[in-house]
């Protein structure tokens, strides 16, 4: 079995790439559904280390811009997770978050 970060690397990158095709609704949905119970489990789970953590670790991220995102996902409520937020606030790179929920997803 794939580590949840991955598993959901995988299932939003094929996500976005059927959007951009204009994918059905129903097809959308079952992404959407698979999206949220794999963000419900990456909540459930325990990481030795933070995800904000290791990407200003790496040096994607500086701690300002990791404030930026904590602060914006705290204002959004909405359920997204912290690397959903820096992805939309263009303060990292798709290829540097996967990177960082690899590394995350290897010291557990």
């Amino acid at each position: 079995m794939l580590p949840v970060g991955v598993e959901y690397e995988d299932v939003r990158t094929e996500y976005r790439d059927m959007d951009a095709r204009g994918i059905p609704m129903s097809v959308r949905e079952r992404y959407e559904r698979a999206l949220a119970n794999l963000r419900a489990q990456l909540r459930r789970e325990s990481h030795v280390r933070p995800l904000g953590e290791i990407l200003v670790e790496l040096g994607t991220l500086d701690r300002a811009g990791l404030q930026q995102g904590l602060a914006e996902q705290h204002l959004r409520a909405n359920g997204e997770l912290l690397g959903e937020v820096l992805l939309s606030l263009n303060l990292v790179k798709e290829e540097a978050l996967f990177g960082a929920l690899r590394r995350q997803a290897s010291a557990n």
